[in-house]
């Protein structure tokens, strides 16, 4: 379980850089990365409703896993805490809300979940 945590950890902060020959696990960790990521972007910018859809997301389609649930809030706390150091201006609903969608698509495939 340690071994698993460090993996997911190391997966998480090493940039999650996706290629053509990244394994499905490391597509699940990017896919859930992204999500915790944009989670974290919606809950610094008070969008209630996509941070809902955001964990609904992950609890409908990712493997019902510890670590995955782990990396998703680890993800969210860092983004999050980015987001307010970094000043950035929040992204319109309408746009988040594609991003998102398009973060979806890319977790029900590395999920190997039906569209």
């Amino acid at each position: 379980m340690i071994r698993k945590s460090i993996l997911l950890a190391a997966a998480l902060f090493g940039g999650l850089a996706g290629g053509a020959g990244a394994q499905p696990a490391d597509a699940l960790a990017q896919a859930v990365a992204r999500l915790g990521e944009l989670n974290g972007v919606a809950l610094a910018c008070q969008q209630k409703a996509l941070t809902t859809r955001l964990r609904d997301i992950v609890i409908e389609i990712a493997p019902k896993e510890r670590g995955i649930g782990e990396q998703f809030e680890q993800a969210t706390s860092a983004s999050f805490l980015e987001f307010g150091r970094s000043g950035a201006t929040c992204p319109d609903g309408r746009s988040l809300a594609e991003r998102i969608a398009a973060a979806e698509a890319g977790l029900r495939e590395a999920a190997g979940a039906k569209p």
